[in-house]
């Protein structure tokens, strides 16, 4: 098991995460307490079918939560702007 500290995280991600990728677990700690866990991704056992489902509820549900006239918000409506946001 991998193991770096939320710092080392941050600074190289991907080669931390090519670890994940070669099916080893990873460990992002704070000092000496585990923070995250980063476990390779495991096929949800899920039919294609029952899929695709999930994925036509989830759109329509996005789709209501959106009017077709929603206004586009400019950046003078933004009261708090997010400093990390990068478009």
């Amino acid at each position: 098991m991998s193991r770096a500290t939320v710092e080392e995280f941050q600074m190289n991600a991907a080669v931390q995460l090519e670890a994940v990728e070669r099916s080893e677990q990873f460990v992002i700690a704070r000092g000496q307490k585990a923070v995250a866990r980063l476990l390779p991704a495991e096929d949800d056992g899920l039919p294609d079918a029952e899929r695709e489902e999930w994925r036509r509820a989830a759109m329509a549900n996005l789709a209501r939560a959106y009017d077709p006239d929603e206004p586009d918000y400019g950046a003078a409506a933004i009261i708090e702007p997010n400093p990390h946001y990068r478009p």
